[in-house]
């Protein structure tokens, strides 16, 4: 089933995703800027239209910046960035793989690590959520929210994306809606769940 999922992806997403130069870093809670930021790298799907997710670099820092609609708000929507920082496309999350869950109350997000094949919290505590802290171990993080959706900055230092030599990094996308109840994955997953996804790295897709 996993091949073919990988092959399935090889067709309906983009071999690499290329990290986007820009002059000037984003702003935190900016409203997503086609104008001065370019086409989104990211398109998701959703069932209340379409989440808009771009890649940018200013100088030595990456930012993600991303445009989620939702007219219901949740405190559990989320936005979360998976990561493989060295490259190796394991078939389940390990130590070298990170996923990123920021709700749309950033308070209630949290910071995830790969063991033993498995996703696990700071200090294997179930109940650690972000706080009021926006910062962590090389990233950090600011949301706006509004009537018809919310959007998000991340900026992450570039050790993030370093990898093994000869390799480049990964990366996936998953949101969750409450409100009509869904979640939604990229690269596509076609039938198979978002699940899939979240503990395949073998399935992200290489970002430099």
């Amino acid at each position: 089933m996993l091949a073919a999922l990988i092959s399935a992806l090889q067709v309906a997403s983009p071999e690499t995703l290329l990290i986007r130069a820009v002059e000037r870093p984003p702003p935190p809670g900016v409203v997503a800027d086609f104008v001065r930021y370019g086409p989104p790298q990211v398109r998701i799907p959703t069932r209340q239209g379409t989440a808009l997710v771009w890649l940018l670099r200013a100088k030595d820092t990456v930012f993600v910046v991303a445009s989620i609609p939702d007219s219901t708000p949740y405190w559990g929507d989320d936005l979360a960035l998976s990561l493989d920082t060295r490259g190796d496309g394991g078939p389940s999350p390990g130590h070298d793989d990170f996923q990123l869950d920021f709700r749309r109350v950033l308070d209630s997000s949290v910071v995830y690590r790969g063991r033993n094949g498995r996703w696990q919290p700071p200090q294997d505590n179930p109940d650690w959520r972000l706080g009021a802290h926006r910062s962590g171990g090389g990233w950090e993080v600011s949301a706006r929210d509004g009537s018809s959706g919310w959007s998000l900055v991340l900026r992450l230092d570039p050790a993030w994306f370093a990898a093994e030599p000869g390799r480049l990094a990964r990366v996936a996308f998953r949101i969750y809606d409450d409100s009509p109840s869904g979640w939604f994955a990229w690269p596509p997953q076609g039938s198979a769940p978002a699940a899939t996804l979240d503990q395949s790295p073998a399935l992200w897709v290489l970002v430099k």
